[in-house]
């Protein structure tokens, strides 16, 4: 409960403007799967090499008791986690227009649904204080644990990258965690 009233508060003191975009990592699906409580504290553990549970170190924990609001934190950065049984959008014509490779355009068709990670700090005026490349590092290795055969391609977003689960998704992730560009 104190958690959630911890987000309530991100919330209430985010700016309202609409200008700011939540740096994300789309986890293109072919069916959707809705990552629970294990799998995120398994994935938490693999990425950072610590133990999820919040006792170990209270900075590093999975919280998922509320259905609408699903979150890694791992240390600084809080992550939403959130499911779709939709693909990322309806426009199929647009988007495979501006996908130039074979295998992108591929894995956009594959998709039928998303797994969201936000950073959930940027609903915060003060999350901006967390460099781009820290954020997406942290994003990446949760990515990068989460990442299976079900999922046809890792989407950034507001980088307009999109890399196909054919050993490009898996590079371009180590890539971000080493603080390098995919």
């Amino acid at each position: 409960m104190k958690l959630l009233k911890m987000f309530k508060n991100f919330i209430e003191k985010a700016p309202h403007s609409g200008t700011r975009e939540v740096r994300s990592i789309v986890i293109m699906q072919r069916e959707v799967h809705r990552f629970n409580e294990e799998e995120l504290r398994a994935a938490g553990g693999r990425g950072w090499g610590k133990n999820f549970d919040g006792k170990e170190d209270p900075m590093y924990f999975v919280s998922a008791d509320h259905p609408a609001l699903t979150v890694l934190k791992a240390g600084p950065h809080i992550i939403r986690v959130t499911s779709t049984p939709k693909r990322y959008a309806d426009d199929d014509e647009y988007a495979l227009s501006q996908l130039p490779q074979p295998e992108q355009k591929n894995a956009w068709t594959e998709h039928r649904a998303c797994a969201f990670l936000d950073l959930f700090n940027d609903l915060s005026s003060a999350s901006r204080s967390i460099p781009d490349a820290d954020a997406y590092a942290s994003l990446a290795k949760l990515a990068l644990q989460l990442g299976d055969s079900n999922c046809t391609a890792i989407f950034v977003p507001i980088k307009n990258i999109m890399m196909p689960n054919d050993g490009t998704a898996e590079q371009g992730l180590r890539l971000l965690i080493n603080k390098e560009p995919p």
